[in-house]
């Protein structure tokens, strides 16, 4: 979550590039219908206790030659378990393999929850009731699926049925890329926003240029009420489609890019999950791809990767060279508007939860923001 600015340090000034390990807390082995996540080393299924898909075939995502949708979380959207509503570290306790949980965020060990985590954001944001707020988050990993944001006193128990009882509604039929620039990043990878657990500290506003908030383009948003949970609520598809291959462009494959004009022909439409609502105006390519994390589950284009790595890759390659890797990361974020509910004033926490459909996963993120009445001069 890229707006409001997340506990981690996201924020849409660093949409696209994972900022201090932002992309690295979800919840690993959930599937519909089941009472819990089965974790890096566990079972996603759950046999009889199993549910069935409700998502229609125009919400779909992934694997659209296949009838069936399955049991990954965005095939019923919020009937999935979640093992914390802002998410785990590195997805579970225990070090998994590349792409399910091989990496945790700086400063943090694996499991940590995220109800837990340090609140690493240097903006905060204040909301009227009644108003219609930005929201957004950034792609990292494009497992296709769909997203809800919700809310939850923060002095009450940060519970994931606590944030069911106010998903917030979304505004309009339309929703927006917003382009910030990923040029003259200074982020070290081992930093956090606070120095926290002995890393070094370097705060947002020091690690990003400032964005320009009206570098963004509309795109039709696709929106769903029926068939998901909490009951009536509204959930949207992520616009930004994946490969058109089992791994969705994951280990680089698929959908070649490069920094380097000329290196590879410029994938068409019919190289994509779905079609792309639109033309990546930031990289001349349409918008669609998997993203940084292309070159990110295995540490490809640094090293150090992890022995299962060689399952996979670009004709015969587990890497992506350095002008592939530069020309993965989406340099922007997906924005929304969602109404303030009428809700008493205080203090809330706003959770951001994407069910996938490529995977059994549900990428997870919270803010902190401050509510005030409709009336409240600020």
């Amino acid at each position: 979550m890229t707006e409001p600015p997340s506990r981690t340090g996201a924020s849409l000034a660093g949409g696209g590039v994972c900022p201090y390990g932002a992309c690295l807390w979800f919840s690993q082995s959930c599937t519909i219908g089941c009472p819990e996540c089965g974790g890096i080393e566990g079972n996603a299924t759950c046999g009889e206790q199993q549910g069935a898909a409700t998502l229609p075939r125009e919400m779909r995502t992934y694997y659209l030659k296949n009838d069936d949708c399955g049991l990954n979380p965005w095939c019923a959207p919020g009937s999935s378990p979640v093992m914390n509503p802002c998410g785990v570290s590195a997805g579970g306790d225990v070090q998994g393999s590349a792409g399910n949980g091989n990496d945790k965020p700086p400063g943090y060990d694996y499991g940590v929850l995220g109800t837990d985590m340090r609140n690493g954001a240097d903006e905060h944001r204040t909301w009227k009731v009644g108003e219609a707020v930005d929201v957004a988050f950034a792609v990292i990993a494009n497992h296709g699926g769909g997203y809800q944001y919700r809310l939850c006193r923060k002095d009450a128990d940060q519970t994931e049925e606590c944030f069911q009882r106010t998903p917030l509604k979304f505004v309009g039929d339309d929703q927006w890329v917003q382009y910030c620039s990923l040029e003259n990043i200074n982020l070290p990878a081992d930093a956090t926003p606070d120095g926290f657990n002995g890393t070094q500290r370097v705060p947002p506003s020091e690690a990003f240029p400032k964005c320009d908030l009206s570098n963004r383009q509309k795109i039709p948003a696709k929106r769903l009420s029926v068939g998901t949970i909490p009951e009536g609520s509204t959930w949207t598809r992520n616009p930004i489609p994946g490969c058109d291959n089992v791994l969705g462009g994951s280990y680089n494959f698929g959908c070649h890019v490069s920094s380097i004009e000329g290196k590879y022909p410029t994938p068409t439409a019919d190289k994509f999950q779905f079609a792309p609502p639109g033309d990546d105006l930031e990289r001349g390519l349409l918008l669609g791809g998997f993203g940084g994390g292309a070159c990110g589950g295995c540490n490809q284009a640094f090293g150090n990767n992890p022995p299962d790595c060689d399952k996979y890759g670009k004709l015969g390659r587990n890497n992506c060279t350095e002008d592939e890797a530069a020309a993965q990361y989406f340099p922007f974020s997906v924005l929304d508007k969602v109404l303030v509910p009428d809700v008493p004033a205080g203090e809330y926490v706003v959770s951001f939860r994407w069910d996938c459909e490529q995977t059994p996963q549900i990428w997870q993120q919270c803010s902190d923001v401050t509510i005030v009445a409709g009336d409240t001069v600020v």
